[in-house]
């Protein structure tokens, strides 16, 4: 299903319109799609500075790499989130994010791995599994933190969550790497999975 007969079928199922918003961050990768097609030139983010857009593709291409599928930059994940904050989140949201991008920035940069964006794949990778290990402390009493190292942890998985939910609902995901119905069959609630999908998840 391409994006735009999303939009007209989520419409119809639910009997109402799809808010401009909305819309426009679903059509973002449709709209990337072409470009790449017609040989133009590269996103340029609405919402971020380059460089807060910068950090979000090297997380996105650090978190979910090309490998044997399409990475996140491939069906293009920063530019959803781009559209995402800017046009989807409220005004006082949106600020809030920025805050917190900028305070994981900052924290990241001065790392003494750092900064991050000057590191190479694999450097990256160890480094962002290490943040998932301080942010995820049992032992961290982060009442106790100063506000920014709160913020700075709570952008960081809300953009891991963002990076991971835009990748697992672009379409090349959705058709090529999950299994995907556009008209579902026989309903097999307890079926095994190897048997009915060769092992492959279900596209929602």
């Amino acid at each position: 299903m391409k994006r735009r007969e999303l939009l007209r079928y989520t419409a119809y199922i639910t009997g109402m319109a799809v808010s401009g918003p909305v819309a426009s961050a679903l059509l973002a990768g449709c709209k990337r799609d072409e470009a790449v097609a017609a040989g133009e030139a590269v996103y340029e983010p609405s919402f971020f500075t380059q460089e807060e857009y910068e950090f979000i593709s090297k997380l996105a291409d650090t978190m979910i790499p090309t490998t044997d599928t399409p990475g996140a930059l491939d069906v293009g994940v920063p530019e959803v989130i781009d559209k995402m904050v800017g046009q989807v989140y409220a005004e006082e949201s949106r600020s809030k994010f920025r805050d917190g991008l900028t305070a994981l920035r900052e924290r990241m940069d001065a790392d003494e791995a750092g900064p991050f964006n000057g590191m190479d794949s694999e450097k990256s990778l160890v480094y962002l599994q290490d943040q998932d290990l301080h942010y995820k402390n049992p032992d961290t009493d982060w009442d106790t933190m100063p506000e920014v190292d709160g913020s700075a942890r709570d952008t960081y998985f809300d953009l891991k969550s963002q990076i991971v939910g835009a990748w697992f609902n672009s379409e090349p995901i959705g058709t090529e790497v999950l299994v995907y119905l556009p008209v579902p069959g026989e309903y097999i609630p307890c079926g095994d999975l190897q048997e009915l999908t060769g092992g492959k998840a279900w596209a929602i």
